[in-house]
């Protein structure tokens, strides 16, 4: 038993360092010197595809003016409140007034 529990160690260092190994030996090397890679006109090197997908965040639009939802029949669709950037919770008081609150936006152009 005691020659098994050896073994099983051994070999899980010779995994671990064996994973280390290939893990820092096939990073990349730069292709572009560091100080072209800030400023004014950085080069970059072009996208290379990855286990993670890349995530691609949807612009907030607004309805175009004078435009609104198609509401299903037997409902109506109006503005509740306007000139709000990017309003994401409403809570609605006991007394009736309603709280809005706002994500961190970014200025308007």
């Amino acid at each position: 038993m005691n020659n098994l529990l050896t073994a099983l160690l051994m070999l899980i260092i010779v995994f671990v360092i064996a994973a280390g190994a290939i893990f820092f030996l096939s990073r990349e090397e730069a292709t572009v010197p560091i100080a072209e890679t800030y400023g004014p006109n950085p080069t970059l090197p072009e996208p290379t595809p990855t286990w993670l997908p890349t995530v691609h965040v949807a612009r907030a639009t607004p309805w175009p003016q004078g435009t609104r939802p198609t509401a299903a029949q037997g409902f109506a669709v109006n503005e509740y409140a306007g000139g709000l950037d990017h309003p994401r919770w409403l809570y609605v008081l006991p007394n009736g007034d309603v709280l809005v609150a706002e994500s961190n936006a970014p200025p308007r152009p």
